[in-house]
């Protein structure tokens, strides 16, 4: 089932007798569990691996002390959808097609195989939602949505600093965002400067910035910067990586450009979200395609000496950031 189908079938206040909520965006899980079972007054939750007449005997008993038209039964990681639990899983699949008419199972699960018989009998009753990471440009709707719905103004390019600043993980979001309606309490807008004083940067936010830097000239500023990373327990192995890949997106991005290649083109191409695409371009205006060939080949042999124990990683990042300033 589409999450879009699940939202209008939640909307009509049509409940099914069993979903199956996994996948890589657990805030999703999370989030459409908590619909499905927003009119509960009490449920009984189920954690790890239990045995299946647990779930059978809390779905055929009638809960006491509810005034409840369903009983919602809650059952997390546990296994029942992945290998391991064959004799289980059997038992589970046979149960799916006979639950009780006012009973709802939701089941929340970190692993689970499609290979399964469980799995396709779920399937089989379309009660399957699988949480996949949001589209970035769904990310910064719900991100405008969010903060509309506590009374505060998020224009497009806020949001999308936002992004850049903290990531794509919707908890992280979330949270950030809340820190931020609440931050902004005496204004009606949320801007670049709330995020930029109260939010923590992401790893990758940070390179990209130390990356411009380097490409305005600043490269005492960029050094700063890496040794406040430094300070923050960065490990320089991680940055170098994360170095090498904002470097490979801006000459990636300038070879498009200058073959005249559509930006919405770029961003399909290289499965970035557009404002990532219009940055890396303004960036690489700043350096010289041979400069960002030449600081790749000396990062990719930073990297050998650093492997082989013929730089310490600290000081061979160090004069990467230095020696990059020829670059631009």
């Amino acid at each position: 089932m589409e999450q879009k189908k699940l939202k209008e079938e939640l909307s009509r206040g049509e409940l099914r007798n069993m979903y199956l909520l996994f996948g890589e965006e657990r805030f999703l899980v999370e989030h459409y569990s908590s619909e499905i079972c927003r009119e509960a007054e009490d449920k009984v939750i189920f954690d790890g691996a239990i045995p299946v007449s647990e779930i059978i005997m809390a779905a055929e008993t009638i809960p006491f002390g509810t005034f409840s038209e369903n009983r919602f039964i809650l059952v997390r990681d546990s296994r029942l959808f992945a290998a391991g639990r064959k004799a289980d899983s059997e038992l589970i699949a046979e149960y799916l097609q006979k639950i009780p008419q006012d009973t709802i199972i939701i089941f929340q699960e970190s692993e689970v195989d499609r290979r399964t018989r469980t799995y396709k009998k779920a399937a089989e009753l379309g009660g399957v939602i699988e949480c996949a990471p949001l589209p970035p440009q769904d990310l910064t709707k719900w991100l405008m949505r969010t903060a509309k719905k506590k009374g505060k103004e998020l224009s497009i390019g806020t949001a999308n600093h936002l992004l850049r600043t903290c990531g794509n993980n919707m908890f992280t979001l979330f949270n950030e965002a809340e820190k931020l309606i609440h931050y902004s309490r005496n204004q009606n807008e949320i801007t670049p400067k709330d995020i930029n004083e109260i939010c923590t940067p992401t790893l990758e936010s940070k390179i990209f910035d130390l990356t411009k830097a380097v490409g305005a000239g600043k490269t005492s500023e960029a050094l700063k910067m890496y040794s406040d990373m430094l300070t923050l327990k960065e490990s320089p192995i991680m940055v170098l990586t994360m170095l090498i890949r904002q470097l490979r997106i801006i000459l990636l991005c300038k070879c498009h450009a200058e073959k005249n290649t559509l930006r919405s083109q770029i961003s399909k191409e290289l499965g970035l979200r557009d404002f990532m695409i219009n940055e890396a371009l303004a960036h690489g205006k700043r350096f010289t395609t041979e400069g960002l060939i030449a600081a790749l080949e000396n990062c990719s042999d930073t990297d050998i000496r650093i492997k082989t124990g013929l730089l310490a990683p600290e000081i061979g990042v160090e004069m990467l950031i230095i020696g990059m300033r020829k670059a631009s």
